[in-house]
């Protein structure tokens, strides 16, 4: 099994203009400085990047055509990707996109996925009235490792929706080595309403991968850097490349925090991080 490494950035929360603000901070600003340092420091260790959701803020078709101009992005490819993005200094980098609960599924597609028609074998974009909305469960090998990726829907509390669970359940049965990588939080994190948000069936899905061949678990949305275990499996959460969140009583406050992004090494079946910092 061949050592590699990977970059996690996550919850981007971009807007229709480079020179949008939120709450007085520039997303695009962020943003920018994430990738130029990962080009600066991070991309000779690294064989590509993933981002976990949340790519833009409001899910309109400007913001997402906004976004791939900035990523350079000017082909199409079945979800999750890659995609080649070209943006401060990074070259023609393969970067991986995953939708959060501010990526309306419609919108994500038409404007990320084109061609997400030719989707086959690797992965379902599901929608079954009365069963799920849809939903991007797609799934990509890279040197001998299946990133599995899973899609808990659209609301700020996920849903394990019966077609995400069948996925992951027919993707670990074979017992290859795989990564899980997702939008949706798995842990508390201490913040009283964000937590508010984890899932109800996490005890259904801890059962699920328990014992299995998962080797980690990487996901966004609660714009937190922390790590916990479900049924033995490493849980990494990271912070978002905007703003992040601190504890005020039951609401959350918006505070702003340097950037993170996460190195992930994989080398004989074991699963190493580092959380690089990134200065405004």
């Amino acid at each position: 099994m061949s050592t590699f490494s990977f970059i996690q950035i996550t919850d981007h929360h971009l807007r229709e203009r480079e020179s949008d603000l939120s709450f007085g901070f520039s997303p695009a600003h962020a943003f920018r400085a994430s990738l130029r340092h990962i080009a600066l420091h991070a991309t000779a260790q690294a064989d590509f990047i993933v981002t976990t959701g949340d790519l833009v803020n409001n899910g309109t078709d400007a913001e997402y055509q906004s976004a791939r101009a900035m990523l350079g992005i000017r082909e199409s490819s079945p979800p999750p990707g890659p995609q080649h993005v070209s943006i401060e200094g990074l070259r023609e980098m393969p970067m991986y996109f995953l939708p959060g609960n501010h990526d309306p599924r419609d919108a994500f597609f038409r404007n990320m996925f084109p061609d997400q028609a030719e989707l086959t074998g690797s992965g379902s974009l599901s929608a079954e009235p009365g069963v799920s909305p849809l939903l991007m469960n797609a799934a990509f090998m890279h040197k001998g490792i299946r990133f599995i990726c899973v899609d808990w829907g659209g609301d700020n509390k996920p849903v394990a929706y019966p077609p995400m669970l069948e996925f992951l359940a027919q993707n670990l049965r074979d017992r290859t080595p795989s990564i899980i990588l997702m939008h949706h939080a798995l842990g508390p994190v201490g913040i009283p309403r964000l937590d508010a948000f984890l899932p109800d069936e996490l005890p259904q899905f801890a059962a699920l991968i328990r014992g299995s061949s998962a080797l980690a678990i990487f996901h966004g949305h609660f714009h937190v850097t922390y790590e916990t275990t479900i049924a033995g499996i490493p849980v990494y959460g990271l912070r978002s490349t905007t703003f992040s969140f601190a504890p005020d009583g039951d609401k959350v406050l918006f505070v702003l925090r340097p950037p993170h992004y996460r190195i992930v090494t994989v080398s004989d079946g074991k699963v190493t991080t580092e959380i690089v910092e990134v200065a405004l």
